[in-house]
């Protein structure tokens, strides 16, 4: 159930609304991530990882695996 009031709301839970989504709630702030889709799917598109994605990614704390 979706809450009735949010600071931010943020539509699409691709890379830039998941990156978005981390660093809102890392800041403490709160928001709310919809998605068409009810659930992720379970593969990707991405054969490899590039440096500069993951150089972007790591002050989110999301590459250290």
């Amino acid at each position: 159930m979706l809450p009735h009031t949010t600071e931010v709301l943020i539509i699409g839970a691709g890379p830039t609304g998941m990156a978005l989504s981390i660093v809102l709630h890392q800041a403490g702030v709160d928001h709310v991530l919809i998605d068409r889709l009810a659930q992720g799917l379970q593969t990707s598109r991405a054969g490899v990882i590039h440096a500069q994605t993951l150089e972007t990614l790591e002050p989110l704390g999301v590459t250290q695996r």
